[in-house]
């Protein structure tokens, strides 16, 4: 087992790496994001490859780019096997587009031979792209 510290880091590399996959990987399921009130849910492995997939595509086709970062996080343990981690990303456009930095907090969670994050709040990095690029979900 990684531990929530490990797992932080494991996919501030995927999303550097631009790697839907790996970024995929890093989810249990059901995996489920709140954004802006709005629930979204993974509930197997193929949908999630598949979203992430499609996600750092569109990164790329909006003018966003992939230059994603993970600038610095923080694990608060709920339990043994449970923590909130506070994900702050930073992002350098690829179409000149001002960087921004964002928090988002996943649940990260310890299931037997398993771990991973089961859910995400997302406000603040749906919030500030969609004051940059606010057709970003229509591309």
């Amino acid at each position: 087992m990684k531990g929530p510290e490990a797992i932080c880091k494991s996919y501030g590399q995927a999303m550097l790496d631009k790697d839907g996959r790996a970024i995929a990987g890093h989810y249990l399921f059901p995996y489920i994001s709140f954004t802006n009130g709005g629930v979204h849910t993974f509930d197997d492995r193929a949908t999630a490859d598949e979203a992430c997939t499609g996600q750092v595509a569109r990164f790329e086709r909006t003018g966003v780019g992939s230059d994603i970062r993970l600038k610095d996080f923080k694990v608060v343990p709920v339990s043994a096997d449970s923590a909130l981690c506070h994900l702050t990303w930073e992002v350098f456009p690829e179409n000149g587009t001002p960087g921004w930095t964002w928090l988002n907090i996943y649940g990260y969670r310890r299931r037997g031979d398993e771990e991973g994050f089961e859910f995400n709040i997302s406000d603040n990095e749906i919030g500030e792209l969609l004051k940059r690029f606010p057709n970003f979900f229509e591309l």
